[in-house]
């Protein structure tokens, strides 16, 4: 097995998955050079006998041992290479977290092919731009639905071998037309020496510093970019990610897996961190994101978790939810609990010293906090680490009342996930410090510090997938990459992200405006405010579009029209006794029920009570105080007739906003703004 040998490079940069690239191998001489599968025999060596993997099926929980992990990855790579997949071409997966995910990726970085991961909810065509641009010659599949997407569009697909799906129920040309397999089938079979040399011989032929990943990058703009990353950047920056994990089991480490694993985030933390620690991944259900990932949390008990500040924000209304139903006594002493072991977090977060009778309070209200942290399964979590979008300072405080402190991580596709690690939180402001061997500077700061942040590592990505010139712009010639993140470092060396850079607001001034921060001052004077997204690029002013906080559809994830409890009782203390939007904001019942066609109609028909505009305005003068400049200003805003979500399209898979769809859904209501 070719395990560290390096293919010739000439270059630190490639935008084909035929060429390699040099390594930055003076970061961290002691991590050597390593394959994925090299790695991944290593570990399943070091751990055969520990639990892997955990999945639920018809017959209930099913495990996995690393010793049987390694036998059904190999049986994958078998049956890929059967079914057609080519050295240097990609396995495309489209389909939810599941066991065959895993075995199916390591199985083709096994017989020297690439992975390319699809979101499931992406289009026919944008499912045809990634199987294009990765040169697929196999692509697996999660049910019939998904086995639609690809056979309307394999016809243009010349390359495409086998689509080979994952779970019924089955149409009746797969495993009865050529090219159309189901799982199950293929796995029964059984394949030959002939085969399995071959096998042998592309896996010696995998070299770690050529692509072995491309993550396409969920833009908002046009069709997204593949960003190819190598073997050795991501097990170079899992092996430095676990050697700095604190408080960890060998071998006895938890985790779930829900997050979409054509994201780098789930890709670093479920398949190879898990991996890296000998832990055991648990995976959650579909609809994991609309609320069922608690249910898997309290089987698997896990002791590590990531999720994205939306994931936090579901919990946190989930937990309000269930406290707004108790009795007004166990309320207020959940409440004082919470209070006490805020201050001491607070404390330790400082590095102050706490007396006996102040660690004795702090004992007996964490033990009135456990019950919530059992009601979510995470009481016996260690870490919880957060990223992938802005945190409030509200969010934080909350988790620490439940003696939950949140790890604000920064990393990016671009960088093979993880560029700072806050496990040892001292503030709440910042990202943490950069991880070992990862430089972090400021490009060109201004006079408070503050620029565009560059990294340079030996995790940094290969390029954009047959794209040079971006490749260029992004990584320059001294080897930094260009994040396009506004940020600072702090004293301490801590990194604080301010903003996007492209998603600075100009003003029709000429002033550059983060609208992050202005959207967060706003939601935190507004606790109503589930979503707010500031405008004013070239324009005179700036303005807000606010969505209050409702509840939501378990089953779709579809914004409802009860408000939140939280909400309702915002409006109480200012006078207003509605409990539904649609009351709130005058506009029929089913106007507001949000599709594409009636968003707009009911934006703009929105008439509400004075007193609610005045509450809002009230809370937006309140945001201004706390404005750098007049130009940081909110001068109006208007009202939408639902929260943002994944199934009306104002987010993204990763759950960021996408902000130019937003902008084009509301340009009329935007238009009236400034005119």
């Amino acid at each position: 097995m070719n395990d560290g040998k390096l293919k010739p490079a000439s270059s630190y940069t490639s935008t084909s998955v035929h060429e390699a690239v040099q390594l930055r191998l003076g970061n961290d001489p002691q991590i050597a050079p390593q394959t994925i599968p090299a790695y991944f025999h290593q570990i399943c060596e070091r751990y055969a006998q520990r639990p892997a993997l955990v999945w639920e099926t018809s017959d209930g929980w099913q495990t996995a041992s690393y010793a049987e992990y390694e036998q059904r990855v190999e049986q994958a790579a078998l049956l890929l290479l059967d079914a057609g997949l080519e050295a240097r071409s990609s396995l495309a997966i489209l389909a939810f977290n599941c066991p065959e995910w895993f075995v199916a990726e390591l199985g083709a970085l096994r017989a020297g092919a690439i992975i390319a991961g699809i979101y499931p909810s992406n289009s026919a065509e944008a499912v045809h731009h990634a199987l294009e641009t990765s040169d697929a010659t196999v692509c697996i599949v999660d049910d019939d639905k998904q086995m639609e997407k690809l056979r309307a569009i394999r016809q243009r697909l010349p390359r495409l071998k086998s689509v080979i799906q994952l779970h019924g129920p089955f149409a009746a040309f797969v495993d009865h037309e050529p090219g159309y397999h189901s799982w199950a089938q293929l796995q029964r079979q059984s394949y030959g020496d002939q085969l399995k040399a071959e096998l042998l011989q592309r896996e010696r032929d995998v070299c770690a510093n050529e692509c072995c990943m491309l993550v396409f990058t969920s833009g908002t703009v046009g069709m997204p970019k593949a960003v190819m990353l190598s073997h050795d950047s991501i097990v170079y920056d899992v092996t430095v990610v676990a050697r700095n994990m604190p408080q960890v089991v060998e071998g006895g480490e938890r985790m779930v897996s829900y997050l979409p694993l054509s994201h780098i985030a789930a890709q670093i933390f479920d398949v190879f961190l898990s991996m890296a620690l000998g832990g055991c991944v648990y995976f959650a259900d579909k609809d994991a994101l609309k609320g069922t990932v608690v249910r898997t949390f309290q089987k698997a008990r896990p002791t590590r978790m990531f999720g994205v500040p939306r994931v936090f924000e579901k919990f946190q209304e989930r937990l309000l939810a269930a406290e707004a139903k108790a009795r007004p006594y166990s309320r207020l002493l959940l409440a004082k609990a919470r209070e006490v072991v805020t201050q001491q977090q607070l404390a330790t977060i400082a590095g102050q010293q706490q007396s006996l009778y102040g660690m004795a309070k702090y004992w007996l209200a964490s033990r009135l906090i456990r019950p919530v942290q059992q009601l979510l399964g995470l009481d016996q979590c260690h870490t919880f680490f957060t990223g992938g979008a802005p945190v409030s300072p509200e969010l934080k405080h909350f988790f620490l009342g439940l003696d939950m402190p949140l790890g604000d991580l920064y990393g990016m596709s671009e960088t093979a996930g993880a560029i700072t690690l806050h496990t040892d939180i001292n503030n709440l402001y910042s990202s943490g410090p950069a991880i070992p061997g990862t430089e972090v500077q400021v490009h060109q700061p201004d006079v408070n510090g503050c620029g565009e942040i560059v990294i340079r590592s030996r995790s940094n990505f290969m390029g954009y997938l047959h794209q040079r010139d971006k490749t260029d712009e992004t990584i320059d010639e001294d080897g930094w990459l260009h994040t396009g993140d506004i940020g600072s470092i702090d004293a301490r060396g801590n990194v604080v992200i301010s903003g996007r850079l492209k998603e600075l607001i100009i003003t029709a001034g000429g002033e550059n405006i983060p609208p992050v921060h202005i959207e967060e001052l706003i939601k935190r004077e507004l606790p109503c405010v589930s979503n707010a997204l500031l405008i004013g690029d070239h324009r005179k002013y700036l303005t807000v579009l606010l969505a209050l906080k409702t509840k939501s559809d378990a089953e779709t994830g579809r914004p409802l029209d009860a408000l939140r409890e939280e909400t309702v009782e915002w409006l109480q203390a200012h006078h207003l006794q509605q409990s539904k939007l649609s009351e709130l904001l005058g506009i029929p019942a089913d106007l507001q029920l949000p599709n594409e066609a009636n968003a707009l109609a009911a934006a703009l028909q929105i008439s509400a009570e004075p007193k609610l505009y005045e509450a809002l305005e009230a809370g937006i003068k309140r945001a201004n105080e706390h404005a750098i400049s007049n130009a940081q200003r909110v001068q109006k805003f208007a009202l939408l007739p639902h929260e943002f979500s994944l199934a009306t399209g104002e987010l993204g898979p990763t759950l960021k906003i996408r902000r130019n769809i937003v902008h084009a859904k509301y340009a009329p209501l935007i238009e009236r703004l400034y005119n």
